[in-house]
């Protein structure tokens, strides 16, 4: 009995290790795991104002190591469309990650959801984007851009 009681109490003593890993370690473990969403006719279809049809993210250990820094793609439709590229530094806010884009560019949330999946949430700053063209923002107060559940995928 006593020791078991001895065990108990050493369990409770120390987290397991999903508890113990920040939210960068848990969403983004060392390795070739990325974060991709692409989006079919029939979503588009039902969601006139989402005007993003794939989000890609590509974890970066040592740009801004030991912060992690995150590169973004997105594709998008409309008038304005094409494939856009922005840059983010990441640091661990609680169970979140808060993410600064580079340039005073916005920002984001990243949570974790069900089945090792990611949700990205844009922030009151928005989340600027670049390509050759020009610049495109995706905003948390208009439109259908305003957060992306990404799923786990091999890093290309």
């Amino acid at each position: 009995m006593v020791i078991r009681t001895a065990l108990c109490a050493a369990l409770l003593m120390f987290p397991t290790l999903a508890q113990a890993q920040s939210p960068q370690d848990r969403m983004f473990p060392r390795g070739d795991l990325c974060y991709v969403r692409s989006y079919g006719a029939l979503h588009l279809s039902q969601h006139p104002d989402q005007r993003v049809t794939r989000f890609a993210i590509t974890p970066d250990f040592v740009t801004a190591a030991p912060q992690l820094a995150v590169e973004l793609r997105l594709d998008l439709r409309g008038a304005n469309g094409g494939a856009f590229a922005a840059y983010a530094v990441c640091e661990n806010e609680g169970d979140v990650l808060y993410c600064a884009m580079e340039g005073d560019a916005g920002g984001f949330q990243i949570s974790p959801a069900r089945n090792r999946a990611i949700l990205v949430e844009v922030s009151s700053l928005g989340m600027t984007f670049e390509n050759e063209g020009g610049f495109t923002t995706l905003e948390r107060d208009r439109g259908d851009d305003r957060s992306f559940l990404l799923r786990p995928a091999a890093c290309r």
